[in-house]
């Protein structure tokens, strides 16, 4: 008895949801994306993001040691490349494009933009649709309050109907709206914040490596010296 009575409430509960998606009209498809697209694309940065500041709190005070104990050791590359985060990543490409001849600031700038320039581009897509959302429910809103008006012009025995209808696809929309956009909002702000600590590990590894490699010009070696 007790499966049949879980079926018949499952049944209920999904007749109430299809109903709630049938009076909030067409509309419900594309918010639907919009959430999913909202929740997939915030647990993809945050991924990404818990990944990058990964780093060991003491890589950076480790790195300085080891240049300034030998700033021509190559095994410095090979340590970075084993450690996890962006940092590590970022300080071993900047210092093979300075090893080839490029200036340690302006090498640290293009590796910090490359590694930074895909987060930016994301955050304007995040952005863009936590602001759909909202934007599709008043769409909506529009819509459902037209068909009430049109219901209420009519003026046939159907009346009743129409009106609650045109409201219920108001109401729902804009509702369903904002339950997307709110949870996105907050989102996209602990997602800024997990990127602005990210971007000020990376400016504090580059202080520090600029620091150790300008104390004497040239010390890594070029192509083609020795050290």
């Amino acid at each position: 008895m007790n499966g049949v009575g879980d079926m018949a409430v499952n049944a209920g509960a999904w007749e109430t949801i299809l109903g709630y998606w049938r009076a909030g009209g067409f509309l419900m498809a594309p918010l639907a994306v919009v959430t999913f697209l909202i929740w997939w694309r915030y647990l993809t940065l945050f991924g990404c993001l818990r990944g990058a500041l990964g780093t060991p709190d003491t890589c950076v005070d480790d790195m300085e040691t080891r240049l300034s104990r030998d700033r021509h050791d190559a095994r410095v590359g090979e340590w970075l490349a084993n450690l996890p985060g962006a940092v590590p990543r970022v300080a071993r490409h900047a210092l093979a494009r300075v090893a080839a001849g490029l200036d340690i600031r302006e090498a640290f700038r293009q590796c910090r933009d490359e590694e930074l320039g895909l987060y930016t581009h994301a955050f304007y897509v995040f952005g863009a649709l936590v602001t759909a959302a909202p934007l599709l429910g008043l769409l909506g809103t529009v819509l459902g309050m037209i068909e009430t008006f049109d219901a209420v012009g009519a003026r046939s025995g159907d009346t009743g109907h129409m009106v609650a209808s045109g409201i219920s696809q108001a109401l729902i929309t804009t509702q369903v709206g904002l339950v997307a956009a709110l949870p996105g909002a907050l989102g996209l702000a602990h997602l800024f914040r997990l990127y602005r600590r990210l971007r000020h590990q990376i400016d504090r590894c580059e202080s520090h490596l600029c620091m150790v490699l300008e104390r004497a010009p040239g010390a890594l070696p070029r192509p083609g010296e020795t050290a």
